[in-house]
């Protein structure tokens, strides 16, 4: 069963995740990706760590409305796993 979204319900606007992905796709292919997720307006990935099959990358998601489950699945799909969830920002609508 979905749910409505409601307007006055907090909307999640940011989130900084700690990622584990490997080589392939590429960094900009992987971003790329993430960015067409629903909500999603900014996608900024930092390298952080080079291993010999993986790389561990440091995700900064910035949207209106950003789906959290959509962007979940996306990420596993390319073949990544979220090791933890720094950081998010979760802001009300604006009431017009």
């Amino acid at each position: 069963m979905t749910e409505e979204l409601d307007s006055s319900r907090p909307r999640l606007t940011k989130i900084v995740l700690d990622v584990l992905k490997t080589h392939v796709p590429s960094l900009v292919e992987f971003s790329s990706e993430l960015s067409r997720v629903e909500g999603i307006s900014k996608v900024e990935a930092e390298l952080i760590e080079v291993d010999a099959e993986t790389d561990s990358i440091r995700l900064v998601i910035e949207g209106d409305n950003i789906s959290y489950e959509e962007l979940e699945k996306t990420i596993k799909k390319l073949g990544a796993a979220i090791h933890s969830i720094d950081g998010v920002v979760v802001q009300k609508a604006r009431k017009r």
